[in-house]
C-alpha cells in the first residue's frame, strides 16, 4: 500500500507533465500511433460504434505502464485505475459514479473462477442466441492468438461486422458485445507491438462483459483490473 500512496501522491504532477499528449480526441489519436506502422495497421474498428472502449482502455494502460507500479492486490489496483481515470477526465466521457470499489468481490469471483466467461454470460442481460454466438467467438479466439496481429484484428473485426448485422441481436446485445470485442482488439495490439505472446485472455472478456452490462466505462475499467492483476500475478 506504501507503494501506491506514493503513486497516487505524484500522479497530479504526472498528469499536468502528460496533459498535452491526452487532450487531442480519442477517436482520433489513440488510432494513429508511431507503434501502428510495425503491424502496417491500427488496433480500431470505425465501423464499431463502441470501438472508444478499446481505445480508452489501451490510454489508462499505457499511462499506468509509464509507472513502475507492481502491486499484487486488486484493491490497489482498482484504485490506481479509477485515480488515473478522474486524473484524465477526457479518457472517461461517461466516468460519473463508476468506481470500482464497489465491485471488488465481483472482480475477485471473476480472476477465480475457471468458468468465468460462461458464468458470467448465464447470469447476464443477453439474449440466449447471443450469448451462445459469443461464447463461441470467445472459444476460437485462442485458435489465432499466436498469429500476427493483422490475423486477429482480422477474425475480431469480422465477427463485429457479422454482430451488427445480425438482426436476432437486440441493441443491448450488440453494445455488450461490441464493447468487449473493441477491448480485447485494442488489447490484443498492444501486447502484440511489444513482441509479447497475446493469448486469448478469456478471463478479462469476462470481466469487461460484466461491467458493460452497466455500461462501457465499468467494462473497459474491469478489463484493466484483472488484466493488471493477472500480469503481476503471472501463476493466476
Amino acid at each position: 500500500m506504501k507503494n501506491l500512496k506514493v503513486l497516487l501522491a505524484i500522479l497530479p504532477l504526472f498528469t499536468i507533465a502528460c496533459s498535452d499528449d491526452y487532450t487531442a480526441e480519442i477517436t482520433e489519436t489513440a488510432h494513429r500511433t508511431e507503434s501502428a506502422k510495425k503491424f502496417g495497421i491500427e488496433p480500431g474498428n470505425p465501423a464499431n460504434p463502441f470501438d472508444i472502449a478499446g481505445s480508452i482502455h489501451n490510454q489508462i494502460l499505457g499511462i499506468i505502464n509509464e509507472t513502475d507500479f507492481n502491486s499484487q492486490s486488486i484493491e490497489e489496483i482498482a484504485i490506481l485505475i479509477d485515480s488515473v481515470s478522474s486524473a484524465h477526465p477526457e479518457l472517461m466521457p461517461l466516468a460519473s459514479g463508476n468506481n470500482l470499489s464497489g465491485r471488488l468481490s465481483e472482480i475477485n469471483w471473476i480472476v477465480n473462477n475457471e468458468n468465468a466467461i460462461t458464468d458470467v454470460l448465464t447470469e447476464g442481460t443477453m439474449g440466449e442466441s447471443a450469448k451462445a454466438n459469443f461464447l463461441t467467438f470467445v472459444n476460437n479466439l485462442s485458435l489465432v492468438a499466436a498469429n500476427p496481429y493483422e490475423d486477429i484484428h482480422s477474425v475480431i473485426v469480422s465477427y463485429e461486422a457479422s454482430t451488427l448485422a445480425n438482426t436476432g441481436f437486440s441493441d443491448e446485445d450488440k453494445r455488450i458485445i461490441l464493447t468487449a470485442t473493441s477491448v480485447t482488439r485494442y488489447a490484443a495490439y498492444d501486447k502484440k507491438r511489444k513482441d509479447k505472446d497475446w493469448e486469448n485472455n478469456v478471463t478479462s472478456i469476462a470481466a469487461t462483459v460484466s461491467g458493460a452490462k452497466q455500461n462501457l466505462v465499468l467494462g473497459v475499467k474491469m478489463a484493466l483490473t484483472v488484466e493488471i492483476y493477472q500480469s503481476n500475478n503471472p501463476t493466476q
